[in-house]
């Protein structure tokens, strides 16, 4: 794999809720370069990651632009297409900062949707059965001459009197929904997340396994979910926004061939080296890396198949890289 370090562009695009656009495009250069960096960090797991642009002497119409909970999506490439390294919604926007020479304008933006307060009850649904009911009503009992033993008549006057009856109603309640035992993992994960609206984009599980036994769902949808997944050798994690369940030691269909000539540096042993065989890695900036992304490692250091766990995008005003921890698989 050769990449051409030339003609950096890098993108920031933010939509308002009335649906205008405002885009800094950095391409270094003249009159047309809108300075900002970046860092977009990535990992396998079910947690949306905060990314942070730093934009640079905004026009005061420009830097009034940015609010909470917009939508931003940022883009790089080697050249003048766009490729997508990160997406989501405005999470915090900071009051500018002057050193005396430049103002710096922060903001942050957390990936995708965040479902970690979606509530238990929205596993619950709505199940009919019938009920006793109980209701009083008024009876008249006429009047009428009641005879003794001793052969005296009496006049009883009319009276009313209450009555309890019992009846059959409908009621509606709710209650967490349970599933056959035979049914496949699959089946309960995209059923668990339809009820609670969350959107999966893709599911690839290592494997499928079918219920033992009845099973009932409760608890935090999210939650839930990251325990079914576990038990399929899967990981939920979020790529590019979107929320999906991976198999790490799928088929790659396609593999990235990183050589020395790639790396700015040698590989060197991740801190999770022990349990997981990891490496770290950083080359320039390339866009198409992401978690779970194969890479073929091509150099005098390091060689072999690996996928990619966790890394980081990020422009210091200089550098566009890609740092990366590399699983062997």
């Amino acid at each position: 794999m050769t990449i051409v370090t030339k003609n950096p562009n890098m993108w920031f695009e933010v939509t308002d809720d009335n649906g205008k656009t405002q885009i800094l495009h950095n391409d270094e250069g003249f009159e047309t370069n809108f300075p900002f960096t970046f860092e977009a960090p990535f990992v396998d797991q079910p947690t949306p990651q905060s990314n942070t642009v730093t934009a640079y002497n905004l026009s005061k119409e420009h830097d009034a632009f940015y609010k909470k909970n917009q939508k931003a999506v940022l883009y790089f490439n080697w050249g003048k297409t766009k490729k997508k390294i990160a997406q989501g919604y405005i999470s915090k926007v900071e009051k500018g900062q002057s050193d005396g020479v430049t103002i710096s304008k922060v903001i942050t933006f957390t990936e995708g949707t965040n479902y970690n307060n979606v509530k238990a009850r929205k596993l619950r649904i709505k199940k009919t059965k019938k009920v006793n009911r109980y209701k009083t009503v008024k009876t008249t009992e006429a009047g009428h001459y009641k005879t003794y033993k001793s052969g005296k008549k009496v006049w009883v006057a009319t009276k009313t009197k209450n009555k309890r009856i019992k009846t059959r109603a409908t009621k509606t309640v709710f209650v967490n929904k349970t599933y056959r035992k035979g049914t496949t993992t699959k089946k309960v994960i995209q059923g668990v997340a339809s009820q609670a609206k969350i959107k999966i984009a893709k599911i690839d599980l290592a494997k499928n396994p079918k219920l033992k036994k009845s099973f009932t769902a409760k608890g935090k949808p999210l939650t839930l979910l990251k325990s079914l997944v576990k038990n399929t050798g899967s990981k939920m994690t979020y790529v590019r926004g979107d929320l999906v369940i991976v198999n790490p030691k799928a088929k790659k269909k396609t593999w990235y061939e990183i050589d020395d000539t790639v790396l700015t540096q040698p590989p060197t042993l991740s801190e999770d080296n022990e349990k997981d065989n990891a490496w770290e890695i950083i080359t320039p900036l390339i866009p198409e890396i992401t978690t779970n992304v194969g890479v073929h490692m091509n150099s005098q250091y390091l060689k072999g198949y690996y996928y990619v766990k966790s890394g980081q995008h990020s422009f210091d005003g200089d550098n566009p890289q890609t740092q990366c921890t590399l699983i062997a698989i």
